[in-house]
């Protein structure tokens, strides 16, 4: 009895022991792969992103004023290298992200994320 659980012990090692070598080879391959392959950086865009203005007005200050329901505010903004902000609003219904141009003053995009 002890020969058979013995052996089938040292057939396990053994195919582990196999699948670890393959394993390893395999990573090595890979490796030597993207090292002999290497994926060309992503280009910026060097002009500014044109996109048709949505709905947004300026007062007689210049300022720009979105129409936003009471109790909104905002979450989180974010700068691009293009020089667009990136506006996360909350609260006021669904939540809504607004990239917002300054230079331009006006609202280049608005995506609403969920409904409430």
């Amino acid at each position: 009895m002890e020969k058979q659980g013995s052996r089938a012990l040292l057939a396990a090692v053994i195919g582990m022991g196999v699948l670890l070598f393959i394993g390893s080879l395999a990573l090595v391959g890979v490796l030597v792969h993207r090292m002999m392959h290497p994926v060309p950086a992503p280009t910026v865009v060097a002009g500014p992103v044109t996109a048709p203005p949505v709905a947004a007005s300026a007062n007689a200050a210049g300022d720009l004023v979105l129409d936003e329901a009471p109790g909104t505010h905002v979450q989180a903004v974010t700068a691009r290298p293009d020089g667009l902000l990136v506006v996360v609003l909350t609260g006021g219904g669904a939540d809504r992200v607004v990239v917002w141009d300054p230079s331009g003053r006006r609202i280049v995009a608005r995506l609403v994320l969920a409904r409430p």
